[in-house]
């Protein structure tokens, strides 16, 4: 084999290891993202089972929680009705919290002494004193400790590990009575954990802060896997260290000596933390299959490509004769010797022309010369061959040649007529003359004083850069070898758009020339500024041939342009800026507001006692608290809002974007306000000295009307005048009535939590009647009665609990007490087929816990299910519509009852509609009021009915409040009533006694 096939035949064999190489390299790489998906999807299950444990952990405390607290209320009631606790009484207390003590905890009652009152099973055989437990102290030293967790625990006689969860009791003064506490043992722990699925290598634990251990899944017997015992690895250690609450982690060097995937997650309801591991060898297995797999797949892709090359190596062989003939002719010349016949097709070249053109030679053999010269030129066939036929004249031309990729070069060519085989031909030499023909454009271009001071640069016409002077190198770093060749596109610094450039080379185009600043980037990748100038030069034919372009680097002015920028809008000492860009940013911030209709705020901030800092500390000190006063005030806000230094101590803030709502607008100014009042008052480093200082905060908010960017500056200067007047380090709006409503907001949201953890609600009940009048059950309503302001309309105090969270526990409550009347009616023969409807928010029905709060509340109350109905609004559908039908059809199972209150007024779907498990439909009082009167609220009522009637689903109309109302409602298929005209919403006792009044009828 010649050596060009040798050549061709190891370009094969490189290729084929090459996709060999690759293919193996793909195999590895999926091999490698499949054991990080596996890991990934493992790290996701470990985590969600550490936060199964911990809601586990914090449902079971807000059990105990909740039966401290009602221990808690009786005790104090006890205290202060009957001046000493009865023994009777709480034996019956505890009785009644059975479940807990058998299910979950055992209850004791301490005095102020820690000796224990009462108790249950394991309390009285481990009654010595507890005067000295940290949970004792701290309760009996802190009358807001509230419900306090433990750390484990061990029990002075029965040696038995446990947490302690307890909560103080007071005497009707206030002063320390004594504990009550629930002792969770340990075993109830490792019963949360040994529930858990962790396969043959996984591992569950759980440990409180001092790394003692509460429990461990699978238990081991061994001193260090039992209950007390303190250890745990480095890991966990460090995570416990470094605060986090959640984390991921691998452990190789375990005790049993099994890798492990873990998820360690600080338990939020009491001093512990668990660790969930799967391990490695189980979560693997199909991953280790997998491996071997691909090793088969890659030896089957090995012996493909053996066969190939084999193939290869034959198809080579035979060809090699074919091309001997091709490979003899003139190899060894320089030139590109080609033959031609008479019409100017090629019959024979050697490879040096086959190079030049770039052509293969099962390509190029049989094509004409005007593929490869261009229309027009002296090169052509027939020309030579009428010049040279019958003579032995060579007759020599320079010509251009083009390539197969389209680019063209000068060449020379020598030609003449010779006889092969017996024909006429035209034989032709082709040398490349590039390089000559550059030297010459190289003389004729220098010719121009190239080497000046300022950088220049010289391209062909396709844009390729031919030269560059040594200024050019200087600027750009770029040496003349690293840049010929190459187009302009090398310097591009990538800010200028595609646009830039099209117009950029469009004007010089029609110019000639183009002139301007641009960016462009230097070798070592800094980008800088340049002042370029790019000129044509053309032939004598017009053409362009050439680019000159000259460049200077302007850094140094923009600098001096950017210095003279920041000294004009910005602050020296605080680098924030100064008041006339605080006057540009308010005017647009006050346009913003019109445009948009939304609310902003001014702050004006003046550092209080600033002066005594310069008189005492010197100037120096001063401006460091200024700038460390400064960075403060830049984290108090987003990035959007604005904070500049009016001079002295006085800095002004603009909050941008706030609520439509005033008061809503207020608040969230108020929260920034004071969020800047807390930072500014924490000490200051100066020096060797620490200063604490403060800061008077006056605020005003703008948008909704016109005015000029001065009022708001006035508004909120006065307010701050205001604040230091009321004794400084204080914060104060402009507008008083601002001010009072924004405190009213804040005690009301105060007022509602002490309601809240005192009980001071009441249900309301407004009877629902069928068509013969006859009362059937009762909406039960909120109220909330103030011990000083009275009643509390629900429609300023419901909203507030739905922003603040409160409704969950406060429709928890309205539903224990719901199903409390519910069981205490079930006894009596009249009122025991009355059902009670209870309201339940968007926000409470998407509680992870709503399903089983209603099964424990029913558990717990004995109420009959079937007497439940539960109105949901249609804003709860809006989300998450899946689960809250999941959740409708668990508890319907159950036989709770469901009602859509106030139809018609939200967006519910009626595809979603169809799927839910309804049994009513609620017409809403809005479309009652005026059924009479307007024709669109009758539509809507009739329409709600015959929707209901399809549906199979009955229909209770609201807000009825005249018989014309009731009879019209009738006529169209409505047979269930709520109002006025049947009664208001009032007190149980009223309710009880209208039912009786309307039964003995």
């Amino acid at each position: 084999m010649k050596t060009a096939s040798k050549s061709v035949f190891a370009t094969i064999i490189a290729a084929v290891v090459i996709v060999n190489l690759f293919m193996i390299g793909l195999l590895m790489l999926a091999l490698d993202t499949a054991r990080e998906r596996k890991e990934a999807e493992v790290r996701t299950t470990v985590e969600n089972l550490a936060l199964l444990l911990d809601q586990n952990v914090t449902g079971a405390v807000s059990q105990i929680d909740f039966y401290l607290r009602e221990i808690q209320i009786y005790l104090e009631r006890e205290l202060k009705t009957s001046g000493a606790l009865d023994e009777s009484s709480l034996s019956r207390l505890l009785d009644a919290s059975g479940n807990l003590v058998t299910g979950l905890a055992e209850l004791r009652i301490m005095d102020s002494s820690g000796i224990l009152r009462y108790g249950r099973t394991a309390a009285a055989q481990d009654a010595t004193p507890v005067y000295d437990r940290e949970f004792f102290k701290r309760h009996e030293s802190d009358p807001n400790a509230g419900t306090q967790a433990s750390r484990l625990l061990q029990g002075r006689i029965s040696n038995a590990w446990m947490h302690i969860f307890s909560r103080r009791y007071n005497h009707p003064d206030g002063s320390f009575a004594g504990v009550v506490a629930a002792a969770v043992p340990a075993s109830y722990f490792q019963g949360l954990l040994s529930g858990l699925d962790l396969g043959p290598q996984g591992l569950a634990l759980m440990r409180d802060l001092d790394m003692a251990l509460i429990a461990r899944h699978p238990p081991v017997s061994a001193p260090a896997g039992q209950a007390g015992a303190v250890g745990g690895s480095v890991q966990l250690a460090r995570l416990m260290r470094s605060g986090v609450s959640a984390s991921t982690f691998h452990s190789q060097a375990t005790a049993d000596g099994v890798a492990r995937l873990d998820a360690y997650r600080r338990l939020a309801a009491m001093p512990a933390f668990v660790v969930v591991g799967l391990g490695e060898s189980d979560y693997l297995l199909q991953w280790h299959d997998d491996v071997k797999k691909a090793f088969v797949i890659a030896g089957l892709f090995l012996f493909a490509s053996v066969v190939f090359l084999w193939v290869q190596w034959r198809l080579i062989s035979s060809r090699e004769d074919a091309t001997r003939r091709s490979q003899t002719l003139l190899q060894n010349a320089g030139d590109g010797i080609h033959i031609m016949d008479a019409e100017g097709r090629l019959l024979e070249a050697n490879e040096a022309f086959r190079k030049m053109l770039g052509y293969d030679a099962d390509e190029i053999i049989g094509m004409h010369a005007s593929r490869w010269s261009p229309a027009g030129s002296v090169y052509e066939a027939g020309s030579i061959a009428d010049r040279l036929l019958g003579t032995h004249d060579v007759a020599s031309i320079e010509t251009v040649f083009l390539r197969k990729d389209g680019t063209s070069y000068p060449v020379e060519i020598t030609s003449s007529i010779v006889d092969l085989d017996g024909q006429q031909v035209i034989f032709s030499s082709a040398r490349d003359i590039t390089e000559r023909k550059k030297a010459e454009d190289s003389l004729r271009i220098t010719a121009t004083a190239f080497e000046s001071q300022v950088g220049m640069l010289i391209t062909n016409a396709d844009k390729v850069i031919l030269q560059v002077n040594k200024a050019f190198s200087e600027i750009t770093g770029y040496s003349s070898e690293e840049v010929v060749g190459h187009t302009p596109k090398l310097l591009s610094s990538g800010r200028h758009g595609a646009d830039f450039y099209s117009r950029m080379w469009s004007g010089i185009a029609q110019r000639g020339a183009w002139h301007g600043e641009i960016w462009n980037k230097r070798k070592n990748g800094e980008v800088y500024p340049q002042q370029l100038s790019i000129g044509a030069v053309k032939d004598d034919k017009g053409r362009i041939t050439h680019y000159v372009a000259t460049l200077t680097d302007i850094t140094a002015r923009k600098l001096s342009e950017e210095q003279v920028r920041t000294l004009e809008y910005y602050d020296p000492l605080t680098k924030l800026p100064n008041r006339r860009l605080l006057m540009e940013r308010l005017e647009h911030a006050l346009r913003a507001s019109e445009r948009h209709r939304c609310k902003g705020a001014l702050l004006f901030v003046d550092l209080d006692n600033f002066k005594s800092v310069n008189d005492t500390a010197g100037h120096q000190q001063g401006d460091r608290l200024l700038a460390q006063a400064a960075e403060r005030l830049l984290t108090c806000v987003g990035q959007r809002d604005t904070v500049a230094r009016l001079g002295g101590d006085e800095f002004v803030v603009i909050l941008d974007g706030l609520s439509e709502q005033g008061i809503e607008a207020a608040t969230e100014a108020r929260a920034a306000a004071m969020r800047i009042s807390t930072s500014l008052s924490k000490p200051y480093a100066l020096g060797s000295m620490e200063y604490r200082g403060s800061a008077s905060v006056g605020i005003t908010l703008f948008g909704g009307q016109p005015e000029s960017i001065e009022e708001p500056l006035k508004r909120a200067d006065m307010a701050m005048h205001q604040a230091k007047a009321s004794g400084r380090n204080r914060v104060q709006f402009f507008d008083p009535q601002m001010q009072a409503q924004v405190r009213a907001h804040m005690e009301l949201e105060g007022a509602l939590r002490v309601a809240v953890e005192r009980s001071q609600f009441s249900l309301y009940y407004q009877p629902q009647v069928d068509d013969t009048g006859h009362i059937t059950g009762a909406e039960v309503l909120l109220r909330w009665r103030h011990p000083v302001k009275g009643m509390i309309s629900p429609a300023r105090f419901i909203p507030l609990a739905e922003e603040t969270g409160l409704i969950v526990p406060l429709g928890r409550w309205v539903l224990e007490a719901a199903c409390t009347q519910l069981a205490a009616w079930a006894a009596d023969p009249h009122l025991s087929q009355l059902s009670l409807s209870v309201n339940v928010s968007a926000t409470q029905i998407r509680q992870d816990s709503f399903v089983s709060d209603v099964f424990r509340i029913l558990d717990d109350t004995g109420a009959d299910p079937r007497r439940l109905n539960l109105e949901l609004t249609e804003s709860s559908l809006v989300t998450e519509v899946e689960s809250v039908i999941a959740k409708m059809a668990a508890l319907k199972a159950r036989g709770v009852g469901f009602s859509l209150d106030d139809f018609g007024t939200g967006y519910s779907s009626l595809a979603y509609l169809k799927r839910l498990p309804l049994d009513q439909l609620k017409i809403d009082q809005g479309f009652v009021r005026d059924i009479l009167i307007d024709p669109n609220d009758a539509a809507i009522a009739k329409m709600t009915i015959l929707l209901a009637g399809s549906l199979g689903i009955s229909v209770v109309a609201e807000g009825v409040e005249t018989e014309a109302q009731r009879q019209f409602l009738a006529e169209h298929g409505c047979h269930g009533y709520q109002g006025y005209l049947f009664g208001a919403p009032m007190p149980l006792e009223e309710f009880e006694h209208l039912f009786s009044t309307a039964f003995s009828h």
